[in-house]
């Protein structure tokens, strides 16, 4: 018989080594490939990690642990539904880490947003991706010029349900030297912006000051923008030489400022020159 001579101990110890060669890796994929730099960290990297730990080291040689006795009828085929169950419940915890994956963060409107694999799934990625830039992919999504486009954009994604991130796809530009530039165009003035409770503005004072004290030439060297992934927000740390997020600080604030004003289109401004006309000669005929 295939386990004659073999201890309970061995027989744990063998599946034990086998699960743990397979999650070393997936850890690798999942820590280098499908949730790199800041993913892992604030996007379900770690989940991810915790969820093929659970069905691979733990579920299967903690059922060889159970049930493997030498001599016990039956034996081979319970090992047999062991090693099926584990392969069942490790192609799902693959599958799910896989798809829920990170793969896009897109700047909008003064914040950096997290996407996953199937929220892009219909995106034309290729033309986002710059040869020179390894993972995470990074994009803008432009801001209107007037009021009126950026009302009509804000009208279009409340009727879809969404945010205009991703009703509006196709107007996403690379985090080239353009993209760069119009990320540039906001400002955050990060002592002033945290918010929360009292006390998680103090404790978000505490933090800033304790990061600037470490990193003290980072401020003349960075910009910071908020960042909303799946399980953290925080404070995204932004090198305009290298069009790419560096790091980030474990704070909440509120939107960067655009430093350009949104503008007014021509029918707009037509509109309020006769407005004001208006006003001013109803003005004079009251005096």
């Amino acid at each position: 018989m295939v386990f004659t001579g073999i201890t309970r101990k061995q027989a744990f110890l063998t599946h034990l080594l086998i699960s743990l060669a397979i999650f070393f890796v997936l850890s690798y994929l999942i820590i280098f490939q499908w949730y790199p730099s800041y993913y892992l960290h604030i996007d379900g990297g770690y989940r991810g990690l915790a969820t093929i730990f659970f069905v691979d080291v733990v579920l299967g040689p903690g059922l060889t642990l159970l049930v493997f006795k030498p001599g016990k009828p039956g034996l081979k085929f319970d090992m047999s539904a062991i090693v099926i169950l584990q392969i069942i419940a490790l192609s799902w915890g693959i599958k799910s880490v896989y798809n829920e994956r990170s793969v896009l963060t897109v700047f909008y409107d003064g914040k950096f947003s997290c996407m996953k694999y199937s929220e892009v799934s219909d995106f034309n990625l290729e033309r986002l991706q710059l040869k020179d830039k390894a993972p995470p992919l990074l994009a803008v999504l432009p801001r209107p010029s007037t009021h009126k486009e950026y009302q009509d954009m804000m009208i279009e994604a409340f009727r879809q349900g969404s945010a205009e991130i991703y009703v509006f796809s196709e107007k996403l530009l690379p985090m080239d030297i353009v993209g760069t530039t119009q990320v540039m165009n906001y400002y955050l003035d990060v002592p002033n912006s945290f918010t929360g409770s009292q006390d998680e503005i103090e404790k978000y004072r505490k933090i800033w000051s304790d990061y600037l004290e470490k990193n003290p030439e980072s401020s003349r060297r960075y910009l910071y923008y908020p960042m909303s992934c799946r399980y953290q927000k925080v404070l995204a740390v932004f090198d305009p030489e290298d069009s790419a997020i560096v790091d980030f600080v474990p704070v909440y604030t509120n939107r960067a400022e655009s430093k350009i004003k949104l503008g007014f289109t021509p029918e707009e401004l037509e509109y309020d020159r006769e407005f004001k006309k208006k006003m001013k000669l109803e003005n004079n005929s009251d005096e």
